[in-house]
């Protein structure tokens, strides 16, 4: 994809600074952002190379010689050239009428973070964004780590969170984080403030202001969700309760959510279930108990490295188990019997 679209411009003789750089305003983001939803075909049989490309080739013919064209131009390219957030997850579907593009930068402290794009996915975020430092990274690791908190409607709504980033040079990453929001309403349209307030690089931690705002709508992606009522009760030995509640399947993946009654704070336990699709595809749902989403419900999800189903299944058939972490160990032990969700009742 990304060699096709660098094909496309090998000829072009283009200076961006003999253009003066202006800022889109709101009028003109809109117009740009409904010509580049119509560009997108609904058929899902296109390939996404060749959406891309047209897109990319719209924006050249459409926009350059206006007064806005040159920089049009550059975010063009700054998009192409950033792992987007489906690749990023191992989700090879075309995301792209449910994204929210931002494409800014804010550097503070010798630190640049650069808020790329933003999914809203039910009681979800997920957001996209590359750290840079002008400090070369030590770790190899895990070289930095972000805080911060999220505002909707001037409203903070951080409950906690979970990720994972790749190393682009020895100054830059990227990072991919899922921001569960609780019970927030996330319908319509969204005023969000992203706040980063310290940023933790090669052990030090430097405190500045990067703070994004914009936009976002996750009406179309919700609309688009299919799920079930899930009634699966789980007991473990130190009497914490696990109710799976409910099972949903979109563009962005399949989740199991489940409740937690008798919530203990020691030992600490996360839950998978795991097993096999009626075409015999081995599955696993893991939560992200680990990371602290909730004391009362989670979230399971199939990792990105996981093999996934098949999508003409109509079956799953999945054991659960107890994953346990005392003293930085690992332990795991079933504790229920298998049990069967029909995909068929998904609507």
């Amino acid at each position: 994809m990304k060699n096709n679209i660098y094909s496309m411009l090998n000829g072009a003789n283009i200076n961006l600074d003999d253009y003066e750089k202006e800022d889109l305003n709101d009028i003109e983001k809109k117009k740009i952002k409904a010509n580049f939803r119509k560009s997108i075909s609904k058929n899902k049989s296109h390939k996404r190379n060749m959406i891309v490309a047209g897109v990319a080739l719209a924006f050249t013919v459409t926009l350059f010689g206006t007064n806005v064209g040159a920089n049009a131009l550059t975010n063009v390219l700054k998009i192409a050239g950033v792992e987007d957030i489906g690749s990023f997850l191992g989700i090879y579907k075309n995301l792209d009428e449910y994204k929210t593009v931002i494409n800014k930068s804010i550097t503070d402290n010798g630190i640049t973070i650069k808020l790329n794009e933003v999914i809203v996915d039910g009681n979800e975020i997920n957001v996209s964004y590359n750290i840079s430092s002008d400090e070369k990274l030590k770790n190899v690791e895990s070289p930095v780590h972000t805080s911060g908190l999220i505002y909707i409607n001037n409203k903070v709504v951080f409950a906690g969170g979970c990720g994972s980033s790749k190393r682009i040079d020895d100054y830059k990453v990227q990072e991919v984080r899922t921001y569960d929001l609780g019970n927030n309403n996330l319908d319509g349209d969204l005023d969000m403030k992203i706040r980063f307030s310290t940023v933790d690089i090669n052990g030090n931690i430097k405190d500045g202001k990067w703070v994004f705002e914009f936009k976002a709508n996750g009406d179309e992606l919700k609309a688009d969700t299919r799920e079930m009522e899930l009634n699966n009760k789980f007991t473990l030995e130190n009497g914490e309760e696990w109710t799976l509640e409910k099972y949903t399947d979109n563009s962005l993946g399949q989740k199991i959510y489940a409740s937690v009654s008798n919530y203990k704070e020691k030992p600490r336990y996360g839950l998978v279930v795991s097993g096999n699709d009626n075409l015999n595809h081995y599955v696993r749902f893991r939560s992200d108990r680990a990371d602290h989403i909730g004391k009362d419900r989670v979230v399971l999800k199939i990792n990105k490295y996981d093999e996934k189903y098949n999508e003409n299944a109509k079956t799953l058939t999945l054991t659960p188990y107890a994953e346990e972490f005392p003293d930085g160990e690992w332990k795991i032990e079933q504790i229920g019997k298998p049990f069967t969700i029909d995909l068929t009742q998904l609507k």
